[in-house]
């Protein structure tokens, strides 16, 4: 999991320039009143390159590496929400507190001229997601698709989640149990996606990320790569699986895992604490 820093001003001073545009122009003077100051009517394209831009392409949750099409706005704060007072279950997270508040229809008499801005098309509580696409399991089976409207914790923005939240050898979440329930909203223990983290971080030392998606088209190449693969650690069921077209073009993108693999993180070079509260999840979810 990586933070979002949401402060940086080469990113948040154009977004805001962007939202309060926007905002601007839908003010009808003669009604005194915003019209149509929604999400729907927002043209969210510019701002959608920015945050791909500041997340480095990656989806803000499994961490998958994005295309366009791709790609999914996810509203923090849901954009549907219904009671202002669900406010409270994110102000202390990111830059939200500062930012963003709550909009409901009785707020549109009333000009906005700086921050915070609505939660609808406030930066600070947009990020970009993945489609949630998984092979062979449809779409919407994790992420932003998975979540809905259900409240989590949005975990990349907590600063120090690369020790908040860690990644076995078999691809397993290891983290405190009180990000349990967020993990299980999300889908980020589908099987498929420890298979792809599984991969990526048991790739033999011999090949690297532009071996992984030239074998996209090299079947031959692909087959060496997983011949190579730790018996132990990657099951013949994982490599029958793995080596299907339809799973090798979705798990190539998912290569954030072979670049936290040569960070040592995977290998037990990390700070985690390994108390009784920070275990492998899927332990937990089995007893359930």
């Amino acid at each position: 999991m990586e933070f979002i820093d949401k402060s940086k001003p080469e990113f948040k001073d154009n977004a805001h320039a962007i939202i309060k545009k926007f905002i601007d122009e839908q003010w009808q003077e003669d009604a005194n009143q915003y019209v149509n100051l929604t999400y729907e009517s927002f043209n969210s394209r510019e701002l959608k390159d920015l945050l791909l831009s500041e997340q480095g392409r990656r989806c803000c949750y499994c961490l998958k590496c994005l295309s366009d099409k791709e790609s999914t706005i996810e509203h923090i704060i849901p954009n549907k929400v219904a009671d202002p007072a669900s406010f409270s279950d994110y102000e202390e997270f990111g830059e939200i507190s500062t930012n963003v508040f709550v909009w409901m229809e009785n707020k549109r008499f009333v000009k906005i001229n700086t921050p915070p801005f609505p939660h609808i098309i406030a930066y600070e509580n947009l990020v970009v997601s993945c489609n949630g696409y998984i092979p062979y399991e449809g779409n919407a089976k994790c992420c932003n698709n998975k979540r809905g409207m259900k409240t989590i914790i949005p975990l990349f923005y907590i600063p120090n989640v690369k020790e908040e939240f860690q990644y076995d050898e078999k691809g397993i979440i290891v983290c405190h149990e009180k990000y349990y329930d967020t993990i299980q909203i999300l889908g980020l223990e589908n099987h498929t996606l420890q298979l792809f983290r599984r991969c990526w971080l048991n790739l033999p030392a011999n090949y690297g990320i532009k071996d992984v998606y030239r074998a996209n088209t090299d079947g031959m190449l692909r087959k060496e790569i997983v011949d190579d693969m730790d018996f132990v650690k990657v099951s013949l069921s994982d490599r029958t699986t793995i080596l299907n077209q339809i799973y090798w073009n979705t798990f190539k993108n998912y290569c954030y895992f072979y670049r936290y693999n040569q960070a040592g993180i995977a290998n037990g070079n990390n700070s985690i604490n390994q108390s009784a509260n920070y275990t492998n999840i899927s332990t937990i979810l089995a007893r359930d």
